[in-house]
């Protein structure tokens, strides 16, 4: 039987345009998405509201809280979401927001260095994506199991918070835990799997923890713009898992978009000999290391002496990195103009990348008694606390303003902070 010539070329069309959706469908915010994200936020400020809610099955996985204290876990918070938008969009019936969309709206709405959303504004995130849900969580420590992962699915129009039950484990637990949460928001959102998804949707991503923590720095440098670290952690996350997709696709796309070369990244190639012990934790050292270092430098890192278990090999052959010229940004949590308590209190000031660790914060008044200053164990952010007593902050009067202003801030390879350098805060008595 012939086929007719624009019948062909019809199918000729639809494979192209559902090959060239999948090719968009990454792990790389381009202006695309930023186009969006601003045309998103300016048309809110104009209706002066937001638009309406999608369908009923559309859902957007916002990042997820470290609440631990321990900053070298904020890897989970991208990672988490990363994990669970991979696994619904197996699910037909869910219309997940693509990630790399979440993360070009944060990122206009300057919220993007941290990514965090607390759940007072979760509905209005939900809206400007256009989802009916919202699923976010908190990761705590746990005395038993070490980690405890609560999630809630959040329903947008009518702004209801519904919590699942508590996943809990290890580190290396870490898939397993991510299974529990997936099955709970299925659940909540009242679809029911055939046997088929459910025995699919319980094949985890990666069941080696190095590998995902690995992949999770690399989404996060790519977030950020720093593709030769993104690549590097990507190729680490292969070497400890060859079979973990998410990985080899996102290097990847950076090689289709002409972000990194085809050739040997330009950091040091640090492989983990064995995932048992302290695979995972070595792995996230040398993300962090490469963090803080710019990852334009060598870095070996080693147990005791090179011992088999978790084992650092290096390759100490290097080539010359570009020369880092962009200038790092700051946010502030609270965000300015939030509300501060004159009394006592601290703000913390997050930047985009790691700093060195100099620099000064001048506040206006100048009588305003900083009592300590503190930075965070990976430089990527920097805390102003202050205690003022009774009589002084009754002076000031009920129109009082507090600024910070950041001094001789930089990366570590020495740009100065971009503006803003000041946040101001109005303050309560």
């Amino acid at each position: 039987m012939r086929t007719h010539p624009c019948f062909r070329m019809l199918v000729m069309l639809t494979a192209w345009f559902y090959c060239s959706s999948l090719a968009l469908a990454g792990q790389v915010v381009t202006d695309r998405e930023r186009s969006w994200a601003r045309m998103a936020v300016e048309r809110a400020k104009e209706e002066k509201t937001i638009a309406r809610v999608g369908a009923t099955n559309t859902l957007a996985v916002l990042y997820f809280r470290n609440r631990t204290g321990k900053e070298k876990l904020d890897a989970l918070q991208k990672g988490l979401a990363l994990m669970l938008i991979t696994d619904l969009s197996k699910v037909d019936r869910i219309q997940v927001v693509e990630r790399i969309r979440l993360q070009a709206l944060l990122d206009e709405m300057h919220l993007g260095a941290s990514g965090l959303v607390d759940q007072a504004t979760a509905p209005k995130i939900g809206q400007l994506l256009g989802a009916y849900y919202v699923t976010d969580g908190e990761i705590q420590e746990s005395p038993i199991t070490d980690l405890e992962i609560r999630s809630y699915l959040i329903d947008v129009p009518f702004k209801t918070v519904n919590p699942q039950k508590p996943a809990s484990g290890s580190l290396d637990d870490l898939f397993k835990m991510e299974k529990e949460i997936l099955f709970g928001i299925i659940d909540q959102m009242n679809i029911l799997l055939t046997p088929e998804e459910k025995s699919r949707l319980e094949k985890p991503i990666s069941t080696s923890t190095a590998a995902l923590l690995a992949l999770f720095l690399g989404i996060d440098y790519s977030d950020q713009g720093k593709y030769r670290q993104a690549a590097e952690m990507y190729r680490q996350a292969l070497d400890q898992d060859p079979q973990l997709r998410l990985a080899g696709d996102a290097l990847q796309e950076l090689k289709t978009l002409g972000l990194i070369s085809e050739t040997a990244p330009a950091t040091q190639t640090a492989t983990v000999a064995s995932e048992s012990g302290s695979g995972a934790g070595t792995v996230l050292a040398v993300g962090l290391g490469l963090a803080a270092i710019g990852g334009g430098v060598a870095l070996a890192l080693s147990n005791s002496g090179g011992d088999d278990n978790g084992t650092v090999a290096s390759d100490q052959t290097q080539s010359t990195a570009p020369a880092d010229t962009t200038a790092p940004t700051a946010t502030s949590s609270p965000e300015a103009g939030t509300q501060v308590a004159c009394s006592k209190g601290s703000v913390q000031f997050i930047f985009s990348e790691a700093m060195a660790p100099q620099g000064n914060v001048s506040v206006s008044p100048t009588d305003w008694t900083i009592t300590s200053t503190a930075w965070s164990d990976d430089a990527r952010s920097y805390t102003v606390s202050w205690s003022n007593d009774y009589n002084y902050c009754s002076s000031l009067g009920s129109a009082a303003t507090v600024t910070f202003t950041l001094n001789g801030f930089t990366d570590a390879a020495g740009n100065s902070l971009a503006s803003p350098t000041s946040f101001s805060f109005p303050a309560f008595f």
